[in-house]
């Protein structure tokens, strides 16, 4: 767990500091750095993991997970791996609500083009991000469960 949060840590160190480095409003770079598409992926996201079963499991796997020698059983690894796929499955399904909440903006704003443009470019990013964040945050946790829960059962067979 720790490696996946240095990890995290360190692309958006340099994603931020490059973004820094050249000019947070110039170039391609912005684009991808658009912090409206992020909050709209990352408040609903948040939401959901306080309000949920799912977020409290999290929640109990990353605190756990700073502790010296603590093992998990089958069952809690089997109930992580459940609530990272209804997590992952709402984060995409955010992503894609975003996708067409920003593009109808897009679309009914064809008259003025001075909206058009970053219209299609918050729908295009909060898509981006939110596959990111389903498949570079939460599936390799998933996929980890999923692992130590086929070890474990190799282990009591």
């Amino acid at each position: 767990m720790l490696l996946i949060i240095g990890f995290l840590f360190m692309v958006l160190f340099f994603v931020f500091g490059s973004g820094v480095l050249v000019g947070m409003y110039s170039g391609p770079l912005f684009t991808l750095l658009h912090p409206w598409s992020f909050i709209a992926i990352l408040v609903p996201i948040i939401f959901f993991l306080a309000a949920s079963k799912s977020g409290k499991t999290i929640g109990n796997y990353f605190v756990s997970s700073f502790r010296k020698n603590f093992t998990y059983t089958i069952t809690e690894f089997e109930g992580l791996s459940t609530s990272i796929k209804n997590t992952i499955k709402f984060t995409l399904a955010t992503g894609g609500f975003n996708f067409i909440f920003f593009l109808i903006n897009a679309l009914s704003n064809l008259g003025s083009l001075n909206y058009l443009g970053p219209f299609l470019a918050m729908s295009l990013t909060s898509l981006t991000y939110s596959i990111a964040i389903s498949y570079f945050v939460f599936f390799p946790v998933q996929a980890w469960a999923e692992n130590k829960i086929n070890a474990l059962k190799n282990e009591c067979t």
